[in-house]
């Protein structure tokens, strides 16, 4: 017999987006344990179908919230925007026998209406497929949703999320450079400012801090994305990697305009 546990969350915009209506499955390749997520409006719907569960839920609880980050980092990915999860509510059900069946009320509102809804849709079912599979592609994933939802901080998170891809990738930084379009001196640049006199990776002796303003954080995490979109296809020669066009407009949509409200 089989347990089933039911998650609920809320996703919130800072932007007042919705989230599009996704019906995801995904089966865990190691353990068997499947995965059913709906998502629309302002909610999220988790149902994890699989081995029994133990009495003490924090594993369980834990594998839910790393789930629904695959979903907000898909959306960023996918140009839908920045989402924060809250759990809501959970409800566990022993001992499961024969078909499931269930249904889920969303306060669907369809508001893509900048975009087209079924390509953003297919697009970040697509994201979610992909960093599932990939650890690496996960973490740099979560860098750049990080990196937005505390963009005085970016810097960190972005270095970070290169440093995942270039270490898990075993490339240097001149492949990341290749990677996001730039020249090995202004990843040099970059790797300076990160790490000397701003205050930003290390606390320096004259207590200043570099300011994040909408140009910088908004590039950085775009080049993020580049490498992120590069990375993956090495892995996959089928995806076609992301546009210029398709980067900017995702980070357009997702970046918070001012990080100090």
């Amino acid at each position: 017999m089989s347990d089933c546990a039911i998650n609920v969350f809320q996703l919130k915009s800072q932007r007042g987006y919705s989230v599009p209506r996704l019906d995801i499955h995904y089966t865990e390749y190691e353990t068997g344990i499947e995965w059913y997520i709906n998502c629309g409006g302002s909610r999220g719907y988790l149902v994890r179908v699989g081995e029994t569960l133990d009495d003490d839920l924090d594993e369980q609880s834990a594998d839910s919230h790393f789930m629904i980050r695959r979903v907000t980092t898909s959306l960023l990915s996918a140009g839908a925007g920045l989402f924060q999860a809250e759990a809501m509510g959970r409800l566990i059900f022993k001992n499961i026998q024969g078909e499931i069946t269930w249904s889920t009320h969303l306060d669907h509102l369809d508001p893509l209406d900048d975009v087209e809804p079924t390509e953003v849709i297919k697009r970040v079912n697509d994201w979610v497929q992909a960093i599932t599979k990939s650890k690496i592609l996960r973490r740099a994933a979560d860098d750049a949703h990080l990196a937005l939802t505390y963009p005085h901080e970016a810097l960190v998170y972005v270095y970070r999320g290169l440093e995942w891809l270039k270490i898990g990738q075993s490339i240097g930084w001149e492949d990341i450079a290749r990677d996001i379009g730039v020249s090995k001196k202004e990843i040099k640049q970059f790797t300076k400012l990160a790490n000397k006199d701003y205050g930003a990776r290390h606390a320096v002796d004259t207590g200043k801090k570099l300011r994040a303003s909408f140009p910088n954080y908004a590039t950085w995490v775009g080049a993020l994305l580049d490498a992120i979109s590069a990375a993956r296809t090495r892995n996959e020669p089928n995806f076609k990697p992301m546009s210029p066009e398709q980067v900017a407009e995702a980070v357009k949509r997702a970046a918070p305009i001012n990080p100090y409200p």
